[in-house]
């Protein structure tokens, strides 16, 4: 997908977009996250219901290379279809299975449960992902977010909680912020 130009059909080019983390590419595996692991049924769920069960077949939403899938008939369904076999294996067909590809094996165990988070980490990630940055890239961030945050709609209030919150990702991050809002005088 390039992001380089704006939708000529709104409708047909984005809101029948339907993004679904369980679509991956061989190779590709899932991380042990809660979140994706939700996301991965759930996604797929929703657009089903959203756009319908062939929702896959949209054009905004359908592969641009050669597929050959058994979606066949159904609600929504617009892939002319004129072949005899639309089961799979079959003597008749001579599709076959795509080569196995490495899989994570990790092994897990324990409970899955839904409860709440005695204590929460929100800031440790961000600020691992801001660390990893290089030195130009944090640059960028810390004028992107001064500059949403030197907007005149924004309060002194909101920009001191702001600089909270990203001092508490990373000190530096916090105090580069403050520094450059400062600069503007608007901390």
């Amino acid at each position: 997908m390039v992001l380089n130009r704006n939708p000529d059909n709104f409708f047909n080019e984005n809101e029948q977009l339907a993004f679904c983390p369980a679509l991956v590419v061989p190779g590709i595996t899932y991380s042990d996250d809660k979140l994706l692991q939700t996301r991965i049924f759930s996604y797929a769920d929703t657009q089903r219901h959203r756009l319908g069960p062939n929702y896959l077949q949209l054009p905004v939403n359908a592969p641009k290379c050669a597929h050959h899938n058994n979606h066949h008939d159904g609600f929504m369904n617009f892939m002319h279809r004129d072949e005899e076999v639309n089961y799979f294996p079959s003597r008749f067909d001579p599709v076959r299975h795509s080569a196995p590809t490495p899989s994570n094996q990790a092994q897990i165990s324990g409970k899955r449960e839904r409860a709440v988070i005695s204590k929460e980490n929100n800031f440790q990630q961000p600020g691992v992902r801001f660390r990893s940055f290089d030195q130009a890239r944090q640059e960028r961030f810390i004028g992107r977010m001064a500059d949403i945050l030197l907007d005149k709609r924004c309060t002194q209030e909101i920009r001191r909680i702001w600089v909270g919150y990203w001092s508490q990702c990373d000190p530096q991050l916090g105090q580069r912020l403050a520094a450059k809002l400062q600069q503007n005088g608007a901390l």
